[in-house]
């Protein structure tokens, strides 16, 4: 079995065991499927899911901004000074900044992630899962349209 159809088979018995509620073990499962496949923007966002039900945010935080890493970036003048800011730690900065683009839209994928960081950098967590789940989902419609984009 190739380590892409290893990374696949995990990803999809993760999402099982989360479907039960076992996050533990979900989390295992995709952060094996991450190695297998790291370049899987999906896989580290599943992870940080997988984290945030178990109330490990900082953790969380750490596997968005491992698929961050994984997805191309628009650049903007909001985005850029979002990354500026991001790379200050001056998460209001992120927050305004990313913010900007959801109004301004067209919405993709790292502005709802860079936002679940910001957030989650505040303690605002109930927010930030939002963005979390947004960026997921938004990632999964990405995917699907374009097929050489990896998901797991």
């Amino acid at each position: 079995m190739s380590d892409e159809d290893a990374a696949a088979r995990l990803y999809a018995e993760g999402h099982t065991l989360a479907r039960e509620g076992r996050w533990p073990e979900a989390e295992a499962k995709f952060a094996r499927s991450a190695e297998l496949a790291p370049a899987a923007s999906l896989v580290w966002l599943s992870g940080a899911i997988a984290c945030w039900h178990q109330n490990r945010f900082a953790e969380a935080s750490n596997a968005i901004e491992w698929a961050l890493h994984k997805i191309p970036i628009r650049a903007t003048p909001e985005s850029e000074r979002g990354i500026k800011c991001f790379e200050a730690d001056d998460w209001r900065g992120v927050e305004m900044a990313f913010r900007q683009l959801l109004d301004k839209g067209p919405v993709d994928t790292p502005t709802f992630l860079f936002l679940a960081i910001a957030l989650i950098r505040q303690e605002r967590f109930d927010e930030a899962f939002d963005q979390l789940l947004a960026g997921y989902n938004q990632e999964i419609a990405e995917a699907d349209s374009d097929p050489r984009r990896p998901v797991a």
